[in-house]
């Protein structure tokens, strides 16, 4: 194992201390390490390695980590595998799979064993960073991989596959995990939908108004605006994190729709529910 120390602690308390916040990168290829070593050295965590998941698990076990970025296939102990340990362990840490863009095609598994997220290699560092930041963000409101699991059984048959050429019932359980999964994208849109499940235009806004009595826009904003509610009682985030969390494009835009729905903004939302009014 090697620790690479990062940035001296900030003096500013006023959110959580992300300096004591450990991250831990497991692969074989010492150069895939060194990257993204590289990507987090400006960042305030300190920073754990591992060269095979057997040496990840044991770091895992004994350290307190807050996220882990693993690559899918290793020798002995690949991601999904690793997943499980992690899970028959009960450790909880955030843990982000990484691979090649075929690997895609196993995301629902990885998903299943409890992964929060999957990167695509080459692992592009902006996307990188804000995949780690947005782990530590979700540890603040109890969400980890165990959540994961849980949430994973209402996935459609395949998270990430190709047109399934109308072979799967679109239920309306389907189409609630297709939105519980991507809400967090500020550029997730209808005709994603419908590709995804080889549908018409016509034949998803019907089947949204049967199954929820809304158009598909009122039913994403509905879901934007539930996980809104959850990040408002449960953590202390930032107002302009929130929105970018629930896949708003502006806080302005957050709060606009927010107060449309609830009557008052987000701020005198968290009021009253601090003061026990909601």
């Amino acid at each position: 194992m090697r620790k690479y120390m990062t940035v001296p602690p900030r003096t500013d308390h006023s959110r959580p201390d992300l300096n004591t916040q450990k991250i831990l990168i497991i692969d074989h290829d010492p150069r895939v390490l060194s990257t993204l070593v590289g990507f987090l050295n400006d960042e305030p965590y300190d920073v754990l390695t591992a060269e095979n998941g057997k040496e990840g698990l044991e770091i895992l076990r004994r350290e307190k980590i807050a996220v882990a970025v693993a690559e899918m296939y290793m020798a002995g102990l690949d991601g999904v595998v690793l997943l499980e340990r992690v899970a028959a362990d009960n450790i909880q840490t955030n843990i982000l799979i990484m691979g090649s863009f075929l690997f895609m095609a196993v995301t629902k598994e990885i998903i299943t064993a409890g992964a929060v997220g999957v990167l695509d290699k080459p692992i592009v560092k902006d996307k990188f960073l804000a995949e780690v930041k947005n782990c530590i963000l979700l540890n603040e409101v109890g969400y980890s991989g165990s959540r994961v699991r849980e949430t994973s059984r209402l996935l459609p048959r395949s998270f990430q596959r190709p047109l399934n050429a109308g072979r799967e019932k679109v239920s309306p359980e389907a189409l609630e995990s297709f939105l519980e999964e991507r809400y967090r994208d500020p550029d997730l849109n209808f005709e994603d939908l419908t590709l995804y499940f080889d549908i018409s235009l016509s034949r998803g806004h019907a089947l949204f108004r049967k199954y929820f009595d809304k158009t598909y826009g009122e039913k994403l904003r509905e879901v934007r605006i539930s996980h809104a509610e959850h990040f408002l009682m449960g953590s202390s985030l930032f107002i302009h994190e929130i929105a970018r969390q629930c896949g708003f494009r502006s806080p302005s835009l957050f709060c606009v729709t927010f107060k449309r729905i609830h009557g008052i903004s987000p701020t005198q939302y968290r009021k009253k529910v601090r003061l026990g009014e909601i």
